[in-house]
C-alpha cells in the first residue's frame, strides 16, 4: 500500500503523540531511579573532588565504640590516604585511648617512609613514644633513603619500646652506615637498654658474612651476648677506649671476666711499644699451670703431673720452698711430652720432707 506523505497530520493526533512519549518516560523513570545529588551545594558528594575552605567535620555522637568514619578499598590501594604540602599528612588525637592505631595480619602494622627526613617519628612526655605491633609480620618499620628510618624520642619515658615473646624485640639493619644509633644524656642511664624476664640474653648482637642463615641461639641467664664467625679476624665483642678500659668487667663474688678456648687462647693481651700487656693489681691464682710439690726424705726425685700440657716449648720453673737438708737443692728438671708430666730432681737425696714450687710457662 502507498504512504502517503504529502497529507498533513491533524493537530489531535500530535496531542496524542506527545502524551504517549511522555507516558514512556514516566515509566522508564520508574524502573530506574536516577542519581541523587546534595540539596545543599556544600555537602560531600561521592565519586568527585570536593573543595573547601574549613574544616569538613564527621562526628559519631551516640556514646559507644562505633567509628566515625571507615574507608575500605577491594583493590591494592589505600584504604585512607592524607596528604599535606608542609604540615602532617595525617592526625590522630585520643583523650584516653591511642592516638593512631596501625595493624596488619601479614605485613607492616605501621610504615613510615621518607625520601630525605624522618621516616616516622613518635614523642611523647611520659609514655611510649612509638609502640607498634603485628600478628605476623614487622610491628613498626622505618625506611628512610637519607636520613633515619625510626626516631624516637622521650623527656622521662623510654624513646622506643620494643618488645617480644618469641622473636628478636628490636631489630635494626643497615646496607652502609650504623645499624642502630642510641643517644642518652642523663647520667646513671643507659642509650640502649636489653633486658629479658625469663633467663634468656638481655643484648644479642652478631655479625655474619654475606649468606644471613639466622641469628645465633642466645646463651641463658646473659646480659649481652655478642658473635662473629666469619674468619681469624672476627671479634664477637670489640671494646675500645682512648685513656678508660676498652673492656670493663665486675663481679661480686664470681669472675669478672672469663676467658675460654678449646684449642686457641682463652685472654689474649697485648702492648705496643712501651705499653704493659698484662698488669694485675692483687694476688694472680694459676690454676694447673703452677703448685707445690713434696719430695718425701729419703728420695731425690718428685714426678708431677700439672693441668695443662707439657710440650718441647714448656718452661718448667722450680723454687725450694723448705728445705731438703744440709746443701740439697734443685738439680733438674725432665720433661716428659709424650705423656705431659715432668720430673724434679734434686742434686742429692733429701733428709727430711720438703715443699718445692713448681710453674709451667709455655
Amino acid at each position: 500500500m502507498a504512504i502517503d506523505t504529502v497529507t498533513p497530520r491533524s493537530r489531535r493526533a500530535l496531542l496524542v503523540a506527545t502524551a504517549g512519549g511522555l507516558a514512556a518516560l514516566a515509566a522508564q523513570a520508574l524502573r530506574r531511579p536516577s542519581p541523587v545529588r546534595a540539596v545543599d551545594p556544600n555537602d560531600v558528594v561521592l565519586g568527585a573532588t570536593n573543595t573547601s575552605s574549613s574544616t569538613t567535620t564527621i562526628r559519631n555522637t551516640s556514646g559507644n565504640s562505633n567509628t566515625a568514619l571507615r574507608a575500605t578499598t577491594n583493590g591494592s590501594g589505600y584504604g585512607l590516604y592524607a596528604a599535606s604540602n608542609s604540615g602532617y599528612g595525617a592526625g590522630g588525637l585520643s583523650e584516653s585511648g591511642i592516638g593512631v592505631s596501625g595493624w596488619s595480619t601479614s605485613s607492616f602494622g605501621v610504615k613510615g617512609w621518607s625520601s630525605s627526613g624522618i621516616g616516622a617519628f613518635g614523642e611523647t612526655t611520659s609514655g611510649t613514644g612509638v609502640k607498634g605491633t603485628s600478628g605476623s609480620g614487622l610491628g613498626v618499620s622505618g625506611i628512610s633513603v637519607s636520613d633515619t628510618g625510626i626516631y624516637g624520642y622521650s623527656d622521662v619515658g623510654i624513646g622506643i619500646d620494643a618488645r617480644s615473646a618469641e622473636y628478636i624485640g628490636l631489630q635494626a639493619r643497615s646496607d652502609g652506615n650504623k645499624a642502630l644509633l642510641a643517644e642518652t644524656t642523663a647520667a646513671g642511664h643507659a642509650a640502649v637498654a636489653g633486658r629479658s624476664s625469663a633467663n634468656r640474653t638481655g643484648l644479642l648482637g652478631f655479625s655474619v658474612g654475606s649468606q644471613f642463615a639466622g641469628e645465633p641461639a642466645a646463651p641463658a641467664k646473659t646480659g649481652v651476648y655478642g658473635q662473629a664467625t666469619q674468619d681469624a679476624n672476627s671479634r664477637g665483642v670489640w671494646g675500645r677506649a682512648n685513656a678508660g678500659r676498652g673492656v670493663y668487667g665486675q663481679a661480686t663474688s664470681g669472675q669478672g671476666v672469663h676467658g675460654y678456648a678449646s684449642s686457641g687462647t682463652g685472654v689474649y693481651a697485648s702492648a705496643g711499644s712501651g705499653g704493659t700487656a698484662l698488669e694485675a693489681s692483687g694476688k694472680v691464682k694459676f690454676s694447673g699451670s703452677a703448685g707445690l710439690a713434696v719430695i718425701s726424705s729419703g728420695t731425690q726425685s718428685k714426678l708431677v703431673t700439672p693441668g695443662v700440657d707439657i710440650t718441647a716449648s714448656s718452661k718448667v720453673l722450680v723454687t725450694m720452698q723448705t728445705g731438703a737438708g744440709g746443701t740439697t737443692t734443685v738439680h733438674r728438671v725432665v720433661r716428659d711430652t709424650v705423656n705431659g708430666r715432668f720430673t724434679i730432681h734434686l742434686t742429692a737425696a733429701a733428709t727430711q720432707d720438703c715443699t718445692v714450687a713448681w710453674f709451667v710457662i709455655s
